[in-house]
């Protein structure tokens, strides 16, 4: 397998798991995101798009493709977190623009990601949810890559 193919594999793939991670972020920020399911949900859609990416592309071999799917994995799940603060950037200025008495109180700039990240952070959901995500979009890969006996 050309290391050109694997590559071109990764970053469109990585460029999937911006896009899914955008969606689950959506889907998060709604308020009708079942615990557990959304993440799982995205683990699913994820190894599903690797697997038709590599079967595009045609890549054999396992072993590249399940380390790979689990680094891609793991940027949907810093997408999804990312596209969440961008949510909230804009959220904290619709509010001060709408409302005087947020604007009176409220800083002019919203909180930095740091501090964001800071407040927001929930190990034990943030850790589940991540978790799922990389075991079910490696776990999709595997089951369906994995050799035929």
């Amino acid at each position: 397998m050309q290391r050109s193919t694997l590559l071109k594999w990764f970053l469109t793939g990585a460029t999937a798991a911006v896009a899914i991670g955008w969606l689950a972020a959506r889907i998060h920020a709604s308020g009708y995101a079942p615990v557990g399911l959304v993440s799982l949900g995205v683990g699913v859609l994820l190894g599903a798009v690797l697997l038709r990416l590599a079967a595009m592309l045609r890549i054999a071999g396992t072993r590249n493709v399940l380390l790979s799917a689990g680094f891609i994995a793991i940027l949907a799940v810093l997408s999804e977190h990312a596209w969440l603060y961008h949510d909230f950037r804009g959220q904290w200025r619709e509010s001060r623009t709408k409302s005087a008495a947020v604007a009176m109180f409220r800083a002019e700039s919203p909180p930095t990601p740091r501090e964001y990240f800071e407040h927001e952070w929930r190990p034990v959901l943030w850790l589940a949810d991540a978790g799922l995500i990389v075991a079910a979009t490696v776990g999709v890969v595997w089951k369906w890559r994995r050799p035929r006996q």
